[in-house]
């Protein structure tokens, strides 16, 4: 829960389907199990990431996955 109110607190214009798919990041999900959970095609939660990074202004170096588990 405290995950979720950090993440609103940052990044208040983060949609719901965006704050499950870093939920689902956060939990060490590869793309294919987060497209499995989320009903969508692999390369559909591979661009859903991209979007992501771009909404929370991240750096091609810097992990998504290690940037969400630090919040």
């Amino acid at each position: 829960q405290s995950f979720f109110d950090r993440l609103n607190e940052l990044y208040p214009d983060l949609s719901p389907n965006d704050r499950k798919l870093c939920a689902l990041i956060r939990l060490n999900l590869d793309t294919k199990e987060t497209a499995a959970v989320l009903d969508i095609s692999p390369e559909s939660a591979k661009v859903a990431r991209h979007r992501l990074r771009k909404k929370l202004n991240l750096t091609s170096e810097q992990n998504l996955a290690s940037f969400l588990s630090a919040i």
